[in-house]
């Protein structure tokens, strides 16, 4: 038996999971999932893990259903792409999401199970299968998310994050299609923080170049776009973001240009969420305001209070952090000469005076 919440496995006898209180299921029947025949079907990489098909491609490397053969599970094997095998920063990036991954172990960030590298060189990347959609396919198709189903969730994947940072690991690409939601469609119970290659752990700071901006632009904090180190509270930023969305169907700022959209998201104070968006609590609209201070020293300092005043939207105890007062301007402060001349060029499009 399988616990669809937290993923750990128990025989026969069980019905719930002694971890989290789940009703167990049965385990996947893999022959039911669906896949894409390639050429791939039938090999076996690292000597264990059976491909079975395609279930999912991006720019960088392809997903595949495969079956664990020691222990008969369904697995996810994800491979570089052919193209990027020569690329050393491109290996390199699909190793960091192996190392990141296998550092955190919460119920809410996805398991990574193996690693390694095939006869020919390629690496490949093992982790558990999972059953559902992404946050960005249920957006696509729902548009908007009640309180009642988001806040769980967003409290599940801002809990996976602070794992992550506990572990010293900075995601910095947090967006809707970085979270994978398990259950029936249109009725999700679990989240999960996915795909940690851009995330900024010691041992891989060469990755990232003085100045590089890394990320997804429409979810990239004030710091990220003047290149700036990222830290715990541009995850914050991020998630921010992807409040702003689940609860009014848009994200902050849409612009011609990354230019535009970049300054914006430097410089302007994102629309109140409630602004065009009925229903929206007072609550629920300072928790995502908050998270989306400019500020760094305005925004929550840990994902830990902001799952704190998450709770408090429906539980209330005591007043939340979300209504503090805040530090005057609410900016932020480049901290290279890198990013003091990024954050002139943001002025310039936007033709406004930086401060004194």
């Amino acid at each position: 038996m399988l616990c669809p919440r937290c993923s750990r496995r128990y025989d026969d006898q069980h019905r719930f999971c002694p971890h989290d209180g789940a009703q167990l299921a049965e385990r996947p029947d893999i022959r039911r999932i669906r896949v894409k025949p390639t050429e791939q079907v039938g090999q076996i990489v690292g000597g264990r893990y059976q491909m079975r098909g395609l279930i999912g491609a991006g720019a960088m490397a392809e997903v595949f259903l495969a079956q664990d053969k020691t222990t008969g599970d369904p697995v996810a094997v994800k491979l570089l792409n052919a193209r990027h095998l020569k690329d050393p920063m491109k290996k390199a990036r699909f190793m960091l999401e192996a190392t990141a991954g296998a550092k955190i172990v919460h119920d809410n960030v996805l398991k990574v199970l193996d690693v390694g590298l095939r006869d020919d060189g390629a690496p490949y990347l093992v982790m558990e299968y999972l059953s559902g959609e992404s946050l960005a396919d249920w957006l696509r198709r729902e548009k908007v998310m009640t309180p009642a189903l988001a806040i769980p969730l967003l409290i599940q994947i801002a809990s996976g994050l602070d794992a992550a940072h506990r572990a010293g690991i900075i995601h910095r690409d947090i967006k809707p299609g970085n979270v994978f939601l398990i259950g029936e469609k249109g009725a999700p119970h679990t989240a999960k923080v996915v795909d940690f290659g851009f995330a900024r752990l010691a041992e891989f700071r060469g990755l990232t170049q003085a100045g590089m901006a890394v990320g997804t632009i429409e979810y990239m904090a004030p710091e990220q776009a003047v290149g700036d180190s990222a830290e715990v509270r541009t995850d914050v930023y991020g998630l921010g973001v992807v409040m702003y969305r689940m609860f009014t169907g848009r994200i902050p700022f849409t612009m011609r240009s990354d230019g535009e959209l970049l300054a914006h998201q430097f410089l302007v104070h994102p629309p109140p969420p409630a602004l065009g968006t009925e229903g929206i609590a007072p609550r629920i609209e300072a928790v995502i305001l908050k998270a989306l201070r400019k500020r760094l020293e305005n925004r929550y300092p840990s994902m830990s209070a902001l799952v704190a005043d998450l709770e408090r939207i429906t539980h209330p105890a005591g007043p939340p952090q979300a209504l503090a007062p805040i530090h005057e301007p609410d900016l932020y402060a480049p901290q290279t000469p890198f990013a003091v001349n990024t954050a002139g060029y943001y002025y310039r499009v936007l033709g406004k005076q930086p401060p004194p």
